[in-house]
């Protein structure tokens, strides 16, 4: 495992200096289902905040996560290159094995940022050694509980200190404080660990929808089915994977700590206004991953499911100078390649995502489909102790093309068939469609050497 170096700053010069260069702020969630956030069309949540960023700015309807867990996803992160090219492919492996390049944000900060961590980190190499200068406070590698969290303080802090209060609000404060005391171009690395079980919202939050669950489902959400025989509802760390007493999804809770944590969202955008430098900032917002929410009798993340790889994503910010509604097949790879554009700072290494900003500035997506993969099949891979076969999966706005390492397959219409219940893969008048996913898909494996293109 890859034990990386401290970060030391070169004399490299980014390459635009005349002007200040803009502020990046990158918000995530986690586990964070798709259809949670009332700018995509779901009724019954409350997030004003995201709502009104989205209005500002581009929301993403087809935005993915490349790989749906939690380590895995922030090694994409930081590296800009697949979980399978990492080495950093699962929560059992949290440190990066093949990956040896700068970090994005060592890039960032070579070129003249000052980097801020605040909030959940979850993988081994310490923010120091990935090239963060500042951090007040962050969550190691596990989840936490929300009220009176541990957190550490400071970058290489050893120990975690009990910290009082709601952990979303700990880490409002916190990203407040940044942009606050800012003085030269900054990246804000805000990494929220809600909505994440176990979940604690606090009271108004959780008066929002007390005694509604039965409404509360998002309305293009599959009805939740019981877990297959002598498999577990449970995926992934933390609690009881999110159901009620009663075996139903517990919405209310879930949505209510989404609230919160949209209510926190909204006092860092009115830092970012009071700082009077909005019109020179980028705003990214992204789920780390999914979540099922008892589609498929599953909870958690993981499979390629639409619920468990879509995420809902959006740029905003001065830097965005038009508001519209993107439905580019994006992934969370594409957002490393999105700091450098912005930035004006070259890639030290190659890059395997695609820049956001044509979404705002009225040019071509860079890719026609998005992809993401599963990689590890060992049982000890998850916490509830049982595989999921690995696969990768190639998608765009129409359709979704699926190959396991048994070399099964499946492809869905999602127009036609959002819950994926119907395989056309064995459908002779879908055999062109079959065909041209598949194409995109062997490509895709050729340019990242990709090991499992024998499965095709």
């Amino acid at each position: 495992m890859l034990t990386r170096r401290k970060f030391v700053p070169t004399l490299t010069a980014p390459l635009f200096a005349k002007e200040r260069k803009p502020n990046i702020i990158l918000i995530l969630s986690d586990d964070h289902h798709w259809q949670c956030l009332g700018a995509a069309g779901n009724p019954h949540i409350q997030t004003p905040n995201l709502d009104r960023l989205a209005s500002r700015g581009v929301l993403f309807t087809n935005g993915i996560i490349s790989t749906s867990m939690c380590a895995p996803s922030r090694g994409i992160l930081l590296s800009g290159q697949e979980s399978y090219q990492t080495g950093l492919d699962c929560n059992d492996h949290t440190g990066f094995r093949s990956f040896e390049g700068e970090t994005v944000v060592e890039q960032l900060r070579r070129g003249g940022y000052e980097t801020n961590l605040v909030g959940k980190w979850h993988i081994k190499p310490s923010p120091s050694e990935c090239g963060f200068a500042k951090s007040s406070c962050w969550l190691a590698p596990a989840a936490s509980r929300y009220l009176n969290p541990e957190l550490r303080q400071g970058l290489d802090a050893t120990a975690n200190t009990e910290t009082s209060g709601h952990i979303t609000n700990i880490f409002t404060s916190a990203a407040v404080d940044v942009i606050q005391q800012a003085k030269q171009p900054y990246l804000l690395w805000l990494a929220y660990n809600a909505p994440h079980t176990p979940w604690t919202a606090s009271e108004p939050y959780q008066k929002l929808y007390a005694g509604r669950n039965a409404e509360l489902a998002p309305p293009n959400h599959p009805k939740a089915t019981a877990p297959a025989p002598g498999r577990p509802a449970m995926m992934g760390r933390g609690g009881p994977g999110g159901n009620r007493p009663d075996g139903a999804f517990d919405w209310e809770t879930y949505y209510a700590v989404i609230s919160e944590m949209d209510a926190g969202i909204g006092r860092v955008v009115d830092a970012v206004e009071k700082s009077g430098q909005w019109n020179n900032t980028l705003i990214l917002f992204a789920g780390d991953n999914g979540y099922l929410c008892g589609s498929k009798g599953l909870q958690g993340k993981v499979f390629p499911w639409e619920e468990s790889i879509r995420v809902p994503m959006l740029a905003a910010g001065g830097l965005v100078k038009k508001a519209t509604k993107s439905d580019a097949p994006v992934a969370s790879i594409d957002i490393p390649a999105t700091m450098l554009d912005v930035a004006g700072i070259r890639p030290s290494h190659r890059l395997f995502g695609a820049s956001l900003r044509t979404a705002w500035s009225g040019g071509k997506f860079g890719r026609d489909a998005s992809f993401s993969s599963w990689n590890d099949g060992r049982p000890e891979a998850l916490v509830a102790r049982f595989p999921v076969e690995p696969y990768r999966v190639v998608r765009t706005p129409a359709r979704k093309y699926i190959v396991w390492e048994s070399k099964k397959e499946a492809m869905f219409d999602l127009k036609a068939d959002p819950f994926e219940e119907k395989n056309l893969a064995a459908a002779p008048a879908h055999a062109g469609a079959l065909r041209a996913m598949k194409d995109r898909l062997r490509a895709r494996m050729k340019e990242t050497s990709d090991p499992a293109a024998a499965w095709l």
